[in-house]
């Protein structure tokens, strides 16, 4: 649990707060948070229905998962809008941060720190990383709209 409280929070934050932060004030607060709900609705679904499971010596499974929801997912899917408010490229950049985040999770399936269950495989992963980071970004253009973000 400790290691992923450094790696896929601290670490995350740190990177967050030192360049996101200062850049757009209400990038985080507005993104991250969003990002948050709907990382623990699909972490809890998955491990409902048993396409993954986090291996651990706790009873909450979603106790493993909290860095992870409130950590790095949150982080990547600001750094995800950063991106796209200064380059544009929305497509490239939500297939881009996607792909990066399948790969740290199959770093975790590889040392098998997750398993996976019932069908559940890579690709599955790709697209369930895929369709809230597309889901975020219909967000932002919303938060656009309403004068909040630029």
């Amino acid at each position: 649990m400790l290691i992923n409280i450094a790696l896929a929070f601290i670490l995350p934050w740190v990177f967050g707060t030192l360049y996101l932060h200062p850049r757009n004030r209400r990038l985080l607060p507005l993104v991250g948070t969003a990002f948050c709900v709907l990382a623990m609705v699909i972490n809890q679904l998955g491990s409902y229905y048993g396409f993954w499971k986090i291996n651990t010596s706790l009873e909450n499974e979603a106790l493993e998962a909290l860095p992870f929801n409130l950590g790095v997912y949150p982080v990547l899917a600001s750094y995800m809008i950063f991106l796209i408010q200064r380059i544009g490229k929305p497509h490239f950049f939500i297939f881009l941060i996607a792909l990066f985040t399948t790969f740290l999770e199959g770093m975790y399936v590889y040392l098998e720190r997750v398993m996976y269950g019932n069908g559940w495989n890579i690709g599955w992963t790709f697209f369930s990383y895929w369709i809230p980071y597309g889901v975020i970004y219909v967000y932002y253009r919303y938060l656009v709209r309403l004068r909040l973000l630029h």
